[in-house]
């Protein structure tokens, strides 16, 4: 098994938060009069969009200045890289999103941290899937349909996503590998580029995750013929899902982190903003009208679930590596 320990002090420290009532104003502790939040991936995406959404709500609760910085680049990595070694005076959040933490991680020699060393786990925030996307122009109205053409091309149909390692670049290695789809991996600056190679012909699927995707196939005219998560999505009902079909699910979280070694006062201030953040129903209720499949968890509850998801990405990720596609 993969272990990730954690601080034994600041994990009571968060289980003590989370008993206490939670108060309008929190505790006079230190924290920076501007913090950035990291999110490390290109503007427009979903995770861009809900990370830019609890920026504002912790900079509310903590009557703090936010500020995003989008840091783009091999499937997260770098972004995350930037997060690891960011000052660690409180100054610097990170949006952990699950394509670099686990997929990046095993796959990028460029990686410089280790998920359980390296950060200290503020919270899982939640879920989204991915939404597999043909364009307009295609004969394939359904996933049946287009399985069925995937397997038969001579030469492979492109699939486009963010980078390796992502959770669409994994949907589109399980068609490959476990459904027969005669498939080719491109690796996109942007999900803006992605549409735009729809619309052109030089790619033949994208995938990209359900908040943003719902708001783009509303202007482009393309088409979404599955959605990568365990069971349909409540603004998809009419879209099957990889579980209904295949038991198997491909879904990007996201959490919040720190750089390890935020001097402990701030640590404080920070973690009760995110308490605040993950109790207050008004919070949660926003990010799920954002398309998040909120979660809300902290302390140990973030250990055990990366764990799982390491776990449950292993093989094929293995199969990746195997194959030469690390990086």
């Amino acid at each position: 098994m993969v272990a990730f320990p954690f601080d034994l002090r600041r994990r009571r420290l968060l289980a003590a938060l989370a008993a206490l009532p939670y108060a309008r104003t929190l505790p006079a502790q230190p924290v920076p009069a501007v913090v950035t939040l990291i999110i490390p991936e290109p503007p427009g995406s979903s995770s861009d969009a809900l990370g830019r959404l609890v920026a504002d709500a912790l900079a509310a609760i903590t009557e703090t200045t936010f500020r995003i910085e989008n840091i783009a680049g091999n499937g997260g990595v770098t972004g995350t890289n930037a997060i690891v070694n960011a000052p660690h005076d409180g100054s610097v959040l990170g949006l952990a999103v699950s394509s670099a933490v686990i997929g990046g991680r095993l796959l990028s020699r460029s990686a410089q941290y280790n998920p359980s060393e390296d950060f200290d786990w503020l919270a899982i925030l939640g879920s989204y899937p991915n939404a597999m996307v043909v364009p307009s122009r295609s004969n394939n109205t359904t996933i049946e349909q287009w399985l069925e053409a995937a397997r038969k091309v001579p030469v492979p149909m492109t699939y486009g996503t963010l980078g390796t390692g992502t959770a669409g670049h994994l949907a589109g290695a399980y068609l490959r590998y476990e459904q027969g789809a005669n498939l080719a991996h491109v690796t996109l600056a942007s999900t803006d580029e992605g549409y735009a190679m729809l619309a052109d012909g030089r790619l033949d699927v994208l995938f990209d995750g359900v908040p943003n995707a719902v708001a783009k196939i509303a202007r482009t005219g393309h088409r979404i013929i599955a959605v990568t998560s365990a069971a349909r999505t409540p603004s998809l009902p009419d879209v099957p899902s990889f579980g209904e079909m295949w038991q198997q699910s491909f879904v990007v979280w996201i959490g919040l982190v720190l750089p390890k070694g935020v001097p402990t006062e701030t640590y404080v201030r920070i973690a009760s903003a995110v308490s605040v953040l993950l109790s207050e129903t008004r919070h949660a209720d926003s990010m799920r009208a954002a398309g998040l499949a909120f979660m809300g968890l902290s302390g140990s509850g973030t250990r055990l679930y990366v764990e799982a998801e390491v776990l449950r990405s292993a093989k094929l990720i293995a199969k990746l590596n195997d194959e030469g596609l690390r990086r």
